[in-house]
């Protein structure tokens, strides 16, 4: 589609931009903390656990206005956003990959609690948030080369 993107939905992609943003500054600060320190720390673990949940969450809004706006119509799951994203040549393969694995992992978050979290594997995912940071650059790099940016 070679419209321009609406007003309204550029400015949802960008503020959702700007809460991934936020929450990898957040994040980025909470990955000093030792795995023994993480996981005796039940509010540092909340407040990773939902800026992941609110990172990725902002992540597949961006996709489902990306889609909509390209397709016409929603992407069907959370994942399949990130897919899509990657067959409209959006996202390069690996982090449409990545981001796929992100939007399953924040289903895991968002619907489970307590001890049923196994929070070395939410220690892992905060170590490594370059998914996410890709994510960022390849969405900036298509809003530029939409020129979406300079409206």
């Amino acid at each position: 589609m070679d419209e321009t993107i609406p007003a309204d939905r550029l400015n949802r992609i960008l503020t959702a931009v700007d809460t991934i943003e936020a929450s990898l500054g957040v994040l980025a600060r909470k990955q000093s903390l030792s795995r023994e320190a993480y996981r005796a720390d039940s509010d540092s673990r909340d407040i990773v656990e939902r800026r992941f949940v609110k990172m990725t969450e902002a992540a597949i809004d961006i996709g489902e206005e990306l889609v909509k706006h390209e397709r016409g119509s929603p992407p069907r799951s959370n994942p399949e956003s990130m897919r899509a994203l990657r067959e409209l040549d959006i996202l390069s393969d690996s982090t449409a990959d990545e981001m796929v694995q992100g939007a399953q992992f924040r289903n895991v978050l968002a619907h489970t609690y307590g001890d049923i979290i196994d929070h070395d594997v939410v220690y892992n995912a905060l170590q490594d948030l370059e998914r996410y940071r890709q994510f960022v650059l390849e969405i900036r790099d298509y809003l530029e080369s939409t020129r979406a940016l300079e409206e």
